[in-house]
């Protein structure tokens, strides 16, 4: 077994980036969230429109009905929950997409190798082979990676 160098350091716990929900792209939830968004603003006015025109129309009208006042009310009512419902999850995906942009998910800034390994891993087509051990090591490293002699 070869002794730990004092050339390289340990090695980083490796992390993830952050992934969107359901595994979605970030166009995607920026759509859907865009989607849900504009689908509770418009029930939201529709059931403001028919609080206006059902409830206060009940309540004024000749033939006046107690079942029918607060059909039209609570109609109302459910329209509002509904609609507030559907815009506050796509406000708050809309809101994830710009978290994640900002910390550069969906840039994918986040996804650059920090140590000799991982950027040997991710491209290196010019390799250097080891004059002691004969490793092919990456032309960026100055000791070889597996007997840590200069190379």
């Amino acid at each position: 077994m070869v002794a730990p160098s004092p050339y390289y350091a340990a090695s980083p716990v490796r992390r993830s980036a952050p992934g969107l929900p359901f595994g979605w792209g970030a166009v995607t939830v920026l759509l859907v969230g865009a989607a849900l968004l504009i689908l509770g603003i418009l029930l939201i006015l529709y059931g403001f429109l028919s609080f206006l025109t059902g409830t206060i129309g009940q309540a004024t009208s000749s033939s006046f009905s107690v079942t029918a006042f607060f059909q039209s009310f609570f109609g109302a009512v459910m329209l509002f929950v509904i609609g507030g419902v559907l815009a506050g999850i796509g406000g708050w995906l809309v809101r994830l997409w710009w978290i994640f942009l900002l910390v550069g998910v969906v840039t994918g800034a986040g996804n650059v190798a920090n140590t000799a390994r991982g950027r040997a891993e991710q491209t290196s087509d010019v390799r250097v082979r080891c004059r002691n051990c004969g490793r092919l090591n990456p032309e960026f490293v100055q000791f070889c990676m597996a007997c840590q002699q200069p190379v």
